[in-house]
């Protein structure tokens, strides 16, 4: 990377942008917990059907957590990167992001200021 040109406010409200979309993600996943509370309530009689919708949740829980590690993980990373870039270090931007790319893969925020994770 040779240069770097960030537009603060742009940068602002994309990660705006990605906080109202993870948070309507995340309500529309309870959503799917729900249904399949009552669908398995409801429908005692429809043999295997609760029990394959169960297992299909069960099956991409792990899936789903990882994509809510990773929006985590770029939203705190690009905006931890934004602020060292405006503060002029581009070189603490650049490991900003690197951390990111790591929490990214196991949810562990640690690298890249838990308590910034937390607050997201």
């Amino acid at each position: 990377m040779t240069s770097w040109s960030i537009d603060p406010q742009g940068v602002s409200t994309v990660l705006t942008n990605v906080e109202t979309a993870a948070t309507e993600l995340s309500t529309a996943l309870d959503g799917i917990l729900t249904a399949q509370d009552e669908l398995i309530y409801g429908a005692g009689s429809l043999g295997g059907v609760p029990a394959a919708v169960q297992a299909l949740i069960e099956s991409e829980k792990t899936r789903l957590t990882n994509v809510g590690y990773r929006i985590n993980a770029g939203t705190v990373g690009a905006s931890t990167a934004a602020i060292a870039y405006l503060k002029g270090d581009e070189e603490m931007a650049a490991t900003a992001q690197a951390a990111a790319s790591a929490s990214a893969l196991n949810g562990d925020m640690s690298a890249i200021g838990a308590e910034r994770a937390a607050a997201l």
